[in-house]
C-alpha cells in the first residue's frame, strides 16, 4: 500500500506540474500577445515621432552620475547648458526644428518664446525686498515645469517669503527626456533644493515646501525621511496640491511594452500620446517610463509611510495643508485621505476640497460617484484633520461657500455642524468642476486662464480658447481646449495659505 500511494502522489504531482506549466505558458501567450496588440496600434495610430521625441540631452541631470551637481548652485549652473543644448541640437536645427506655425520648437513661434526667453522652464527664485520671513520650495507635477507653481510662488513672495521653484530633471525642455529619467533623479534634485531653500530662511525662521502632484509626492517621501534623518532639513509645514498618491499599476504593464521599443518598427511604443507640442510649460506627448516612475515613487511612498507608523515615526511629521479637486483624472480625494491624511497625527492638517458644480440643471450630467465620495468623507466621524469644502450655496445658485469641519469634530449634530462662509465667488459660465491640472493656476493667468490679461505680451491664452467645432478639424483633439486649465477659486487657496503663515507652526522660533 505504501508503494501504491507514493506512485498516486507522484502521479498527481506530475499532473498539477503540467497544469501549472499549461497555465503558465497561457498566461505568457495572453501577455505577449497583449504586449504586441499594443505596440502594433501604437506604430499604427500614433503619428510619426519627431526631434523632440529621440533627442537625448546629455547636459540633464542624473542621480549618481559622475561630475553630478553636488549643490543647487552646480544644478542651475547645468540648467544653463541644458537649454543651449536643447537649442543647438533642436531648435536651431532647420532639420530639426518644428515648421508647425504654433509649434514649442519653432524658434518663429510664440510659445518657443515663451519657453525659452522666460524663467519658467527654469528653476528660479523670488526674494523679497525686505530680509525674509523664512523660505519655502516649490515643485511641479509630471510633464509640468515651474510655471505651474507661479501663482503660489507669488503667494508665498507677498508674504515675505524667499520662494525657490525647483524645475524637475526632464522637464522643461523636450518629452524625449523623460524616456529615461527616474524618480531619484527627481528625488535628488528635491534633496539638493531644499538645502538650498532652508539656508534661504534666516536664523530662527521656518522653511516650508509645497508642490503639486508629483512634486506633492516627492516632498511627502522627502518629508517621512526628514523625520528619521537629520542631515535633511524638516519642513515645518506641507503644501500639497492634487498630491499624487495613488496611481493604476497599469503604468508597469505598459512599460513591459515599451520592451519591443528596441525595434524600429515598434520604437513608438514608448510613448502613450503623441501629439503636437503647442503649450510653452507643459508636454502634450507622454512616454511609457514617466508613468512608470509616478507609479514607482508613489509605492515607495505608501511603503515608507507605513513603515513610519509602525514605527511611531509620523508623529513628527509637520502640518500638511492639501488642495484637492474632488473630481480628478489622475488621483481620487479618497486615496489622498486614506493614503496620507488618516496616517498622520492630528497635528493641523487640513483638506480643502473642491465640490462640482451641484447646480439642479447639471445634476443629471455629473457623474454622480463623485459626490457620493464626497458624502462619505463628509459623514465619517471625528477625522484627524480639518475638512473644508468648497462648494455650492445651499440655495442652489452658482454662488460658492466653504463648509468646514475642525479636526475631531463628530459628524452631524448641531454642536459640531459644519460652519458655512459664504465667498463673493460664483462658478464661471459652462464650468462644472475643477481637475487636476487646474487648481495652482489662477484664474487671471496669462496662457492657462479663463480670463487672461488682455495686456499680455506676448498674447498666447491657450486657457481661453473656447474650442468649439466639428471633430477632426483641428490638429490637436478637442478634449485638450475642454479640460479647465486653471482654478477660478484659486483666491480660497491664496487665502488658506497666508492664513497658515500666521499659525504658530510657521512663526519664527
Amino acid at each position: 500500500m505504501g508503494r501504491t500511494d507514493a506512485s498516486v502522489t507522484r502521479s498527481w504531482g506530475r499532473r498539477v506540474l503540467r497544469w501549472s506549466l499549461g497555465l503558465v505558458t497561457v498566461a505568457a501567450s495572453a501577455l505577449g500577445g497583449i504586449v504586441l496588440l499594443y505596440a502594433i496600434q501604437a506604430r499604427l495610430l500614433l503619428p510619426d515621432l519627431r526631434a523632440w521625441h529621440r533627442v537625448r540631452l546629455e547636459e540633464e541631470f542624473r542621480a549618481g552620475a559622475r561630475g553630478a551637481p553636488e549643490s543647487f548652485e552646480d544644478y542651475r549652473r547645468l540648467e544653463e547648458r541644458l537649454i543651449a543644448e536643447l537649442r543647438r541640437k533642436v531648435v536651431d536645427d532647420p532639420v530639426a526644428a518644428d515648421a508647425f506655425a504654433l509649434g514649442r520648437y519653432n524658434p518663429k513661434s510664440i510659445p518657443a518664446r515663451l519657453a525659452l526667453d522666460t524663467v519658467h522652464n527654469h528653476s528660479y527664485e523670488l526674494i523679497p525686498p525686505e530680509p525674509p520671513r523664512g523660505a519655502v520650495l516649490l515643485v511641479h507635477g509630471l510633464s509640468d515645469s515651474p510655471y505651474s507653481m507661479r501663482g503660489i510662488a507669488e503667494t508665498f513672495l507677498a508674504g515675505g517669503y524667499h520662494v525657490v521653484v525647483l524645475r524637475l530633471p526632464g522637464h522643461g525642455t523636450i518629452p524625449a527626456s523623460l524616456r529615461d529619467v527616474t524618480w531619484k533623479d527627481w528625488y535628488a534634485a528635491v534633496t539638493l533644493a531644499a538645502r538650498y531653500t532652508a539656508g534661504r530662511a534666516g536664523t530662527g525662521n521656518p522653511f516650508l515646501a509645497g508642490g503639486h502632484s508629483t512634486g506633492a509626492a516627492l516632498l511627502s517621501l522627502y518629508a517621512v525621511r526628514a523625520v528619521s534623518d537629520d542631515t535633511l532639513p524638516r519642513p515645518e509645514r506641507l503644501y500639497l496640491v492634487s498630491p499624487a498618491i495613488g496611481i493604476s499599476p497599469f503604468a508597469v504593464l505598459t512599460n513591459v511594452v515599451a520592451g519591443l521599443s528596441f525595434l524600429p518598427v515598434f520604437e513608438k511604443s514608448q510613448w502613450i500620446d503623441v501629439r503636437p507640442e503647442y503649450d510653452p510649460y507643459k508636454y502634450n506627448s507622454f512616454p511609457v517610463n514617466a508613468g512608470n516612475q509616478i507609479y514607482s515613487l508613489t509605492h515607495v511612498l505608501h511603503g515608507e509611510l507605513l513603515d513610519a507608523v509602525k514605527g511611531g515615526r509620523l508623529d513628527r511629521m509637520p502640518p500638511f495643508l492639501v488642495f484637492q479637486s474632488v473630481v480628478d483624472s489622475t488621483v481620487t480625494a479618497s486615496e489622498v485621505v486614506l493614503g496620507l491624511l488618516n496616517l498622520l497625527p492630528p497635528n493641523g492638517s487640513e483638506l480643502v476640497a473642491f465640490d462640482v458644480n451641484g447646480r439642479e440643471e447639471l445634476e443629471g450630467l455629473v457623474n454622480p460617484r463623485f459626490r457620493e465620495g464626497l458624502e462619505r468623507l463628509r459623514s465619517t466621524a471625528e477625522l484627524p484633520f480639518r475638512l473644508t469644502i468648497v462648494g455650492n450655496r445651499r440655495d442652489g445658485s452658482n454662488s460658492i461657500a466653504l463648509y468646514t469641519r475642525d479636526a475631531g469634530a463628530a459628524a452631524g449634530g448641531e454642536a459640531t455642524a459644519e460652519r458655512e462662509e459664504d465667498l463673493p465667488l460664483e462658478w464661471p459660465r459652462g464650468v462644472f468642476s475643477l481637475g487636476h491640472v487646474a487648481l495652482p493656476i489662477p484664474h487671471d493667468d496669462p496662457v492657462y486662464g479663463l480670463d487672461p490679461p488682455p495686456d499680455a505680451v506676448p498674447r498666447y491664452p491657450l486657457g481661453a480658447f473656447p474650442g468649439r467645432g466639428e471633430a477632426g478639424a483641428l490638429l490637436v483633439p478637442l478634449d485638450a481646449f475642454a479640460r479647465l486649465r486653471c482654478n477660478p477659486f484659486f483666491s480660497v487657496i491664496r487665502a488658506r495659505i497666508v492664513e497658515s503663515l500666521t499659525k504658530p507652526e510657521t512663526a519664527a522660533r
